[in-house]
């Protein structure tokens, strides 16, 4: 355990015993411990690590939009410390350079791992991505269901959600931004 792992412990063990919770129960004897392990390894995990690379390959003649579709993706609300999750659609159109498959998907899940607000996610996974790769243009959609809307304050359930887009390049033109859009609704009626 990390020296910061065990800080955490101890500050979630006093929050706990205020709020007159019983650390000597064995159901929630190791409770502060599994909490400061999730939150150091797992939910927060990239405050601590390093950008994953993004392996990139020559482009040899594609020209046209490539949409990586249906990427699940969860977070964490900066501002209540509840979870925000939903699905992703990645676009780009390259340039010099195609991205591996795999990546987008792990570069969306790297910047989630942090406490966050959605609109500022989207923007930093495009920023990333266009610095990295330099396509024509990128767009990225994410639609996401918040906890602190839909199990606490309005408690509005798991339909209402937020959708959140960050364009980049060529997508800020109307007929690429249409087609995009189009793909992307391809790809949700595929699902169902």
């Amino acid at each position: 355990m990390s020296d910061q792992q065990q800080k955490v412990e101890n500050l979630l063990s006093k929050v706990l015993t205020e709020l007159k919770l019983d650390l000597t129960h064995p159901s929630l004897k190791d409770t502060p411990k599994r909490i400061a392990k999730m939150f150091c390894e797992e939910i927060f995990s990239s405050l601590c690590e390093k950008l994953p690379a993004l392996t990139k390959f020559p482009n040899e003649n594609c020209t046209e939009m490539i949409l990586f579709d249906n990427i699940p993706f969860t977070s964490t609300c900066e501002h209540h410390f509840v979870f925000f999750s939903g699905r992703a659609f990645f676009l780009y159109i390259p340039n010099d350079w195609l991205v591996g498959a795999s990546k987008v998907a792990r570069l969306i899940d790297y910047f989630c791992k942090k406490p966050q607000i959605q609109e500022r996610l989207s923007s930093e996974i495009i920023n990333h991505f266009c610095r990295e790769i330099q396509p024509k243009g990128a767009m990225l959609v994410m639609r996401g269901v918040h906890e602190c809307m839909s199990h606490r304050g309005v408690k509005t359930g798991d339909g209402a959600g937020m959708t959140t887009s960050a364009i980049y390049g060529d997508f800020a033109k109307p007929e690429v931004r249409a087609e995009a859009t189009n793909l992307i609704q391809i790809s949700i009626l595929d699902r169902r």
